[in-house]
């Protein structure tokens, strides 16, 4: 679990960050939604200690992060695993080499667990067949899984998703989810993922935080999501033609 308390940041005298509070739960997937310029990008960095905020607190499981010093940040760092919006893999390495890297460089494995280990994430993201091959070499949807598998490789207790849709295909989209859904499930990580594709907040919704303009507007599941009252978040959320068209279907089932 994660607990965010009264989070605030501000960049030249703008204040980005306004006092956001939540708990992103264990063994479920928190999105964080948004407008472009919301401060759901600014609130992602500061919770992996990308950016520190300038006031509040970010609880790891009962561990403060403003009273932790450069010993307790960096082991709760290989704690967290990253999956980045462009999947940020090593160009020159092959696939299976870019999941050894955070091994290699974290983990106390002897060599051949090590590539055991690189080798179990990759035949649990569905890519047992492409152990050599190179980022070049293989799709964007495949990619996005060998990002997953090196996410996991550490067997992390926290993940960390930044559109993790971006650049996909709707249903590779769809395949993508479910894998992240499934993986926070199976490990019992606590999940939490940046995005703006209201296809993955209905499907992987188990809580969302919607953030307008540095504030947390609302907050709750994907069964509320639809029934909310809220003006800002409807006007956020319905200005999707694929919400009205399953939000029709819903009223009309």
């Amino acid at each position: 679990m994660i607990q965010l308390e009264d989070l605030h940041k501000s960049f030249e005298n703008k204040d980005v960050l306004k006092g956001i509070s939540t708990i992103f739960e264990t063994g479920k997937t928190n999105l964080i939604i948004g407008q472009s310029g919301s401060g759901k990008t600014v609130l992602l960095k500061c919770v992996v200690g990308l950016l520190e905020p300038d006031s509040g607190d970010i609880i790891y499981d009962e561990r403060r992060l403003a009273s932790m010093d450069k010993k307790e940040r960096t082991f709760l760092r290989s704690e967290l695993g990253m999956l980045f919006q462009g999947s940020a893999l090593f160009d020159s390495m092959s696939i299976q080499d870019n999941v050894l890297f955070p091994l290699r460089m974290f983990s106390e494995l002897s060599d051949s667990d090590k590539v055991k280990r690189a080798k179990y994430c990759l035949d649990r993201v569905g890519l047992n067949d492409a152990y050599s091959l190179f980022p070049a070499e293989i799709s964007g949807g495949m990619q996005k899984r060998a990002a997953i598998a090196r996410a996991i490789s550490l067997n992390p207790k926290y993940l960390f998703c930044d559109e993790p849709n971006s650049g996909l295909d709707p249903l590779t989209s769809i395949k993508i989810d479910e894998l992240i859904m499934d993986i926070t499930q199976e490990y019992e990580m606590t999940t939490v993922i940046n995005t703006h594709d209201m296809n993955s907040v209905v499907t992987m919704g188990e809580n969302i935080v919607f953030i307008h303009q540095g504030e947390k507007e609302w907050e709750g599941n994907k069964e509320e999501l639809f029934h909310s009252k809220n003006q800002k978040l409807n006007e956020f959320v319905f200005a999707s033609k694929f919400f009205q068209k399953a939000t029709d279907k819903i009223y009309k089932e």
